[in-house]
C-alpha cells in the first residue's frame, strides 16, 4: 500500500458525521433507563420537589454526571484526533499521578482507598486513567517504528497497560483492575 492510498483510506469525516447513531442511540437509552431506575429509588410520594434539595440527591448528582458526560463526548468528537495523538502520554501521566495521591490523601470507602471526595461529589480517579491508558496504548502502537516482534516494544506496550493495574490493586480496588485486562485483547490482535 503507497503513502497516497493510505492516506486516503484515512477517514476524513467531521465529528458528527463519524457518529454510528445505532450505538449512540442504544447508549443513550441506557443512560435514560438508568437514570430513572436510580430516581425512582430515590422517589418519596411526599417529597417536595426543590432545585436544592434534587441536586443534591442521588439522582441530581447523577444528572450532572450525565450533563458533563455529554459534554466532554461532544468535545471530544468534534476535536481532530492529532490532537489525542499528541496528548496521549501527557492525559495518561497525570492520571497515574491522580492514582498516586488517591492513594495518599484519597477517601476510603467500603476497605478501598479509591476515590477524592470534592465538595460533595466522589470523584474515581481510575475513569481519567481508562482514558488516558487507551490514548497512550493507541498511541505507542500506532506510531510507524513500533512492532510487538520486538522484545523492547512489547515490554513498553506492557508498562503502559500494567503499571496502572498495579497502581489500582493498591487502593485495592480490583473490579477496576479487570477492566485493564481487556487492553491485552488489543495486544493480542496486533500480534503479541
Amino acid at each position: 500500500m503507497s503513502f497516497t492510498s493510505f492516506n486516503k483510506s484515512i477517514d476524513t469525516r467531521s465529528g458528527i458525521q463519524r457518529i454510528d447513531w445505532v450505538t449512540f442511540s442504544m447508549a443513550v437509552s441506557l443512560i435514560v433507563i438508568g437514570w430513572m431506575m436510580i430516581y425512582a429509588v430515590g422517589f418519596a410520594d411526599d417529597q417536595k420537589i426543590e432545585l436544592g434539595a434534587f441536586v443534591k440527591s442521588t439522582a441530581g448528582k447523577q444528572l450532572i454526571f450525565i450533563g458533563v458526560s455529554i459534554f466532554l463526548y461532544g468535545f471530544i468528537m468534534v476535536t481532530d484526533w492529532k490532537f489525542w495523538r499528541v496528548f496521549a502520554f501527557a492525559i495518561y501521566a497525570v492520571g497515574i499521578f491522580l492514582l498516586l495521591a488517591v492513594l495518599i490523601v484519597g477517601t476510603k470507602i467500603n476497605g478501598a482507598r479509591a476515590w477524592f471526595s470534592l465538595g460533595g461529589f466522589l470523584f474515581q480517579p481510575v475513569e481519567v486513567v481508562k482514558f488516558g491508558t487507551s490514548l497512550a496504548i493507541s498511541s505507542y502502537l500506532s506510531s510507524y517504528s513500533v512492532s510487538l516482534k520486538n522484545n523492547i516494544h512489547r515490554i513498553y506496550a506492557l508498562g503502559i497497560i500494567l503499571i496502572p493495574i498495579i497502581l489500582i490493586n493498591l487502593q485495592p480496588d480490583f473490579g477496576s483492575s479487570l477492566v485493564f485486562l481487556s487492553f491485552f485483547i488489543l495486544l493480542y490482535r496486533e500480534g503479541f
